[in-house]
């Protein structure tokens, strides 16, 4: 717009817009490009545009390898990369710092990095513990803060799911929403009220160690987990035991749904009804209008599945109004962006804050 076109628009004095305009170009938060013609003639006013690359942000997603996103302040992607994980989290978080550092460039221009990781997230202290890669309290924050001198934001990974659903996808504009993550293990992101749900000390979403009727003992060191009936580790270790057949122990849901086997069909609904039972236990809790199975690479295309968990859910939940729907494709990569985009300067922010 031109500096006219701002004082109709905002309804702000001449002087006031005339002095905003002065202080974001000086901040290069917008920025001078062409001209508009007014109405009925005059003199062309300069156009001011918003300027998405004064502050950039990375959103890294910790999995099989870790991927990274460098994007503007409107979340436009500048550039991608792969990271190869280690257990070792001091080599982890510094092949990070590297990345992070090509990827931004030496621009100065990077203003906040958020980075979604499996584990317990101790808010407070800026801490991670993963006890699958032998983690204890790692403190990730601090160190990605000190080496990168930027706000570091660290998300768990069902959170940055739900986050990207009610962003833009499945869940798109709702204030409450609950979303069911199953992969290797089991757990869920929480939107109450238009806010993520964070917790006090990392536990929030441990649905997957939530009790159920079973007596096998769980990868946590407890009995009778949720996991040991519906997690990727329990469904594959059952199929693999009742085929014989150890190549499925990497086999998605999909995959072993087409194997056409009573015994695995068996397997696959008693973890989908528990799951969508234990859900129910979420939704009679929080009342969302909306759930989500996110589209993890285990569930995809597992149609069966998906209608027993829906099922399930709505035969226990109390809600008759429950809408239960599928994840979309990159939620998890829009979640980790907002949650780095929520950490820039205050005028760089998006107009809805979801994990601030």
């Amino acid at each position: 717009m031109s500096r006219a076109e701002l004082v109709r628009a905002s309804g702000l004095t001449k002087p006031t817009v005339m002095a905003i305009v002065k202080s974001l170009l000086e901040d290069g938060i917008v920025v001078e490009a062409g001209t508009s013609q007014p109405e009925g003639g005059g003199r062309p006013g300069s156009l001011v545009w918003f300027n998405g690359e004064a502050k950039t942000a990375v959103a890294a997603r910790f999995g099989v390898q870790s991927e990274l996103t460098h994007v503007t302040a409107t979340g436009a992607v500048l550039a991608e990369s792969l990271l190869p994980n280690t257990a070792d989290p001091d080599r982890f978080l510094a092949l990070a710092v590297r990345e992070i550092h090509r990827l931004a460039g030496a621009s100065g221009a990077l203003g906040a990095v958020a980075l979604a990781v499996p584990g317990f997230i101790d808010h407070h202290a800026g801490t991670v513990t993963f006890p699958a890669l032998g983690w204890d309290r790692v403190p990730m924050q601090a160190t990605l803060e000190d080496a990168l001198g930027v706000p570091v934001g660290l998300i768990s990974l069902p959170s940055a799911e739900v986050v990207g659903e009610v962003i833009s996808g499945a869940a798109a504009e709702r204030d409450d929403a609950v979303l069911v993550f199953i992969d290797h293990g089991i757990g869920a992101g929480i939107l109450s009220r238009g806010r993520l749900l964070v917790g006090a000390g990392g536990a929030v979403g441990e649905l997957g160690h939530c009790p159920v009727s079973s007596d096998a003992r769980c990868l946590c060191g407890r009995q009778g987990c949720l996991e040991t009936v519906a997690a990727g580790w329990a469904i594959r270790a059952e199929a693999v035991s009742l085929l014989g057949r150890p190549d499925l122990v990497r086999a998605d849901l999909a995959h072993l749904e087409g194997l056409r086997d009573p015994r695995v069909d068996e397997v696959l609904d008693r973890a989908a009804e528990a799951l969508g039972a234990a859900t129910a236990w979420l939704t009679n809790l929080l009342d969302p209008s909306t759930v989500i199975l996110a589209d993890t690479q285990f569930v995809q295309g597992a149609d069966s599945f998906f209608d027993t968990f829906a099922a399930s859910a709505r035969e226990h939940a109390v809600s008759a109004e429950l809408e239960i729907v599928r994840g979309t494709h990159d939620a998890r990569l829009r979640g980790t962006v907002q949650c780095a985009l929520e950490l820039l300067p205050q005028a760089l922010r998006p107009a809805r804050t979801v994990c601030a």
